[in-house]
């Protein structure tokens, strides 16, 4: 008897998912590893064909049945801003918009099952006319991420960005409506129903995690680590940039007050000067740029710290933490969407004094900070690995597409 014929997907993303070295990259690399198991799949990537080895170690990595990598992406500019404005649904849409995306959309969709449409960006780039089913793979809420922005700014920038906030509130609505359902993390998901509708049915769940790889090393014995913390992620993606210039206001002068032999690891790539001359200017912190091994790293420090303001979405710098097992130090914009406890499984602050706070206990307390790192890596072991997750979605897109066929006979 003859095997089922593999539905045939697009799925259509905004950057090339390598090397591994980003949340998005990493989420969208792990989904098309577990898609490609059980499905056909079209590549189209709007932008990152410039970066050939990613390109080439990509189509290495897993086998497409096509594959196509473009260049477009424009810079945000004021010039650009105001162009988007007149052409465009968002910004972000319109740095990766061109005639020649669209056309190759538009002629790889003919023959597929269902397009899979991995970040907000590029929904914008499906045919007006598009009668395949399009599921919405959604990594942020992105309206919120420009309403938390601009309430960090002042004058015209502040109302900028909140006009921008609101086009990509209708847009976001609009994509959502238009989709087959959503995968979208719980947290999102609440932020979304709350400021612009939709039923339960209109949602899937998924989360974004980390390298759950990490979960089989054996523990960190924190009696045998420095006094050092340890922060990792993408330093031109505002909530990081912001958070980590915050913390290196407010909190870190305190920490050197009361714990003078503190030290502060910082590893991600793309620091803009301003950043870059902070953290020079800060004692005792040290800027690694872009390190391809952050385990090695993290196993030499007490604790890590997310000391997001904003953003949206899971916090895979958080679960890298908590799957490595050093104690997660994190503000509750970092483990958003986390079923967590404070002082159970991680410690949860929000003020400088708290964030102290919890540093001393780290670096005074080694029973207690392994008791919390304990909890927190056992919670992520039985609830948040990638297999269960990724399984999860790669089936229940499977089920939708069975269940369309059946009611189309």
């Amino acid at each position: 008897m003859a095997e089922p014929a593999r539905p045939k997907i697009l799925f259509l993303t905004t950057d090339v998912p390598y090397p591994l070295d980003s949340g998005g990259r990493i989420k969208t690399f792990r989904f098309l590893e577990h898609l490609v198991q059980s499905a056909d799949v079209k590549l189209i990537c709007t932008y990152g064909g410039s970066r050939k080895s990613a390109v080439d170690e990509l189509k290495k990595s897993l086998r497409f049945s096509g594959f196509q990598a473009f260049k477009q992406h424009l810079t945000r500019s004021p010039l650009n801003m105001i162009s988007a404005f007149l052409f465009a649904p968002t910004l972000n849409a319109y740095r990766i918009e061109s005639k020649e995306i669209t056309t190759m959309i538009k002629w790889s969709s003919a023959d597929c099952d269902a397009v899979i449409v991995d970040h907000l960006e590029a929904y914008h780039l499906l045919p007006e006319n598009f009668r395949h089913k399009v599921i919405y793979h959604s990594h942020n809420a992105e309206f919120r991420l420009w309403e938390d922005f601009a309430k960090t700014q002042s004058g015209i920038k502040r109302l900028m960005l909140k006009w921008e906030a609101n086009r990509v509130k209708k847009f976001e609505r609009w994509a959502i409506s238009r989709s087959l359902f959503t995968f979208v993390a719980p947290n999102d998901q609440a932020t979304i129903q709350q400021s612009i509708g939709f039923k339960d049915e209109a949602f899937r769940r998924t989360y974004h995690l980390g390298n759950d790889a990490w979960l089989d090393l054996p523990d960190v014995e924190l009696e045998n680590t420095e006094e050092r913390l340890f922060f990792g992620g993408t330093l031109d993606w505002e909530p990081n940039r912001d958070g980590l210039m915050w913390f290196l206001r407010e909190v870190w002068p305190k920490v050197l007050k009361h714990h003078p032999n503190c030290h502060l690891d910082i590893c991600g790539k793309n620091a803009d000067h301003h950043l870059q001359t902070m953290m020079r200017q800060s004692e005792q912190v040290h800027y690694h740029g872009f390190v391809e091994d952050l385990e090695a790293n993290m196993a030499k420090c007490r604790a890590a710290i997310v000391p997001l303001r904003f953003g949206s979405g899971m916090k895979i710098k958080s679960f890298d933490a908590l799957y490595r097992g050093i104690p997660l130090i994190s503000t509750p914009v970092g483990v958003e969407g986390i079923e967590m406890e404070n002082k159970k499984h991680a410690f949860i602050v929000s003020t400088s004094d708290q964030f102290l706070e919890a540093i001393t206990t780290v670096i005074e307390n080694i029973h207690e900070a392994t008791t919390i790192r304990t909890n927190g890596k056992s919670l992520c072991r039985s609830e948040y690995t990638n297999s269960k997750l990724f399984n999860g979605m790669v089936s229940t897109i499977l089920g939708e597409l069975a269940q369309r066929d059946e009611s189309d006979d």
